[in-house]
């Protein structure tokens, strides 16, 4: 409706009582159309916006029931009232027309003063409605739109995430390449030798040996002084770069000596030959490394995400934590300590993961932003009583009273202006209670601060909260 002036179409074939009615809804100051049949109606309904409608069930052609019937089965035209203005004094005839979609019935001829009494009541009803749809619509967009912000920024922090290892797999894949080089030329030199069985058998004694763990890079520099002299006396070509990988791998002087004395009048290719067969190891180790990192993601993504799973199954809330754990690592600072406590006997609950991920992803992001750069989360997981219970708990510097009872409700949020919107532990709080029956508390003082969620162990069919779409909220609050 434009302002307060509804549309209201009238539909009576008598033209007395058409002028009549027509004149009652004008008189409320609303605008009027007129239609002297139902086939009529029908037309003026699919081709103007109608707010009510005044309809009269005994008509030629096209009668009162037939327009009630088609409005019912189209979902454009069902939610617009229809007030029966009718002669029809047979009871169970009112009774259809109420029972097709009319919200009353009132006898020719109309009572004015309860014209106007219905017409009031049903357009602030259909007001009300409007309202109310235009809120959920405005709910649903921000909530969209949340979710779109949230997956830029898991997208952005996978992306670096990623980008980490990939970058690092494809630079010892490079070296690789170059070690390969390097060890066909040496195995050349090799083959030249009539000593060349015993110094690969040598070399590869030494190799299968234990050594010790990699040094820090301190102590490599300085072992590698000392290595690079041992190399220079034996007579080692490349003495600072050998010296260099051997200190890499924590090979002490007196090993080296060893081997040296192995090798005997050979020390020089068979050495050279020891040193590639390191670098070509430990490149194949970085790549390894890297390949596990980024297996890792993808695995830690697809589980947080459900997207190759049914919508709700049996879960382990624990597995799903540590999911979001790995999704939102790059957002926690270097001294910023996550520890977990979970218990080993936590029963399964029904649910939908996604949702709940996306509840952990609003509380552990919250957590981060609590503490700041530096500080300690608890992500605790126990049974309760015919529950299981989740708590993160953060040493930040809590919640200010004011606002500790309205932590759940919409727009409120603890953040700095532009950096959230206020729905993270609203939508949080819905998923845990309407979507799986649950309860969700928070206490804080200075210092710590404990979001507790309880999911019932064998609740009734979980139900989703939100529409159908990729990607979870970040939190916000």
């Amino acid at each position: 409706m434009a302002g307060d002036v509804a549309t209201v179409l009238v539909v009576e074939d008598a033209l007395v009582n058409r002028r009549t009615l027509k004149r009652g809804v004008e008189n409320e100051g609303h605008r009027v159309l007129e239609a002297v049949d139902g086939a009529g109606a029908l037309d003026l309904l699919a081709h103007e916006k109608i707010d009510m409608v005044l309809l009269d069930l005994v008509m030629p052609e096209v009668d009162g029931f037939e327009v009630l019937e088609v409005m019912a089965r189209d979902p454009a035209l069902r939610e617009i009232p229809v007030l029966v203005i009718s002669a029809v004094e047979a009871s169970d005839e009112v009774a259809q027309a109420i029972e097709m979609g009319a919200i009353d019935c009132l006898a020719k001829p109309v009572d004015m003063v309860l014209l106007r009494v219905r017409l009031r009541t049903a357009l602030e009803s259909v007001r009300l409605r409007r309202l109310e749809r235009a809120y959920l619509q405005q709910e649903l967009a921000l909530r969209q739109q949340e979710r779109l912000a949230t997956l830029g920024k898991l997208s952005a922090g996978l992306g670096h995430e990623l980008n980490n290892p990939a970058a690092a797999a494809l630079s010892a894949t490079r070296q690789l390449e170059d070690g390969l080089v390097e060890a066909d030329a040496i195995w050349r030199r090799l083959l030249d030798r009539d000593d060349a069985p015993t110094l690969v058998a040598v070399v590869e004694a030494h190799l299968g040996a234990d050594r010790p763990a990699p040094p820090s890079a301190g102590r490599r520099a300085a072992l590698a002084d000392r290595l690079v002299e041992a190399l220079g006396a034996a007579g080692v070509a490349d003495a600072w770069r050998q010296a260099d990988v051997l200190a890499g791998e924590g090979i002490e002087p007196d090993l080296l000596e060893e081997l040296l004395t192995a090798l005997g009048d050979g020390a020089d290719v068979g050495l050279t030959f020891y040193a590639s067969r390191l670098r070509i190891s430990r490149t194949v180790g970085n790549i390894a490394t890297s390949l596990h990192r980024i297996a890792e993601l993808t695995s830690a993504l697809r589980g947080y995400s459900y997207l190759d799973r049914a919508p709700q199954q049996d879960l382990d809330v624990r597995t799903g934590i540590e999911d979001t754990v790995r999704i939102l690592a790059h957002k926690v600072p270097p001294d910023v300590e996550i520890v977990r406590d979970h218990a080993e006997d936590l029963p399964l609950i029904h649910g939908y993961g996604s949702q709940l991920n996306q509840v952990w992803t609003n509380l552990l992001d919250n957590a981060i932003h609590a503490v700041g750069d530096r500080g300690r989360i608890v992500l605790r997981t126990y049974r309760g009583s015919g529950d299981v219970v989740v708590e993160v708990e953060d040493d930040g510097p809590g919640i200010a009273p004011s606002l500790l009872g309205q932590v759940f409700d919409p727009f409120v949020t603890t953040k700095e202006p532009g950096e959230g919107t206020g729905l993270g532990l609203s939508i949080t709080h819905q998923i845990v209670t309407e979507g799986h029956m649950g309860r969700i508390t928070v206490d804080s003082v200075a210092g710590r601060t404990v979001f507790r969620v309880r999911l019932p162990v064998n609740a009734p069919e979980a139900r989703s909260t939100v529409a159908p779409a990729s990607g979870s909220a970040q939190g916000d609050d």
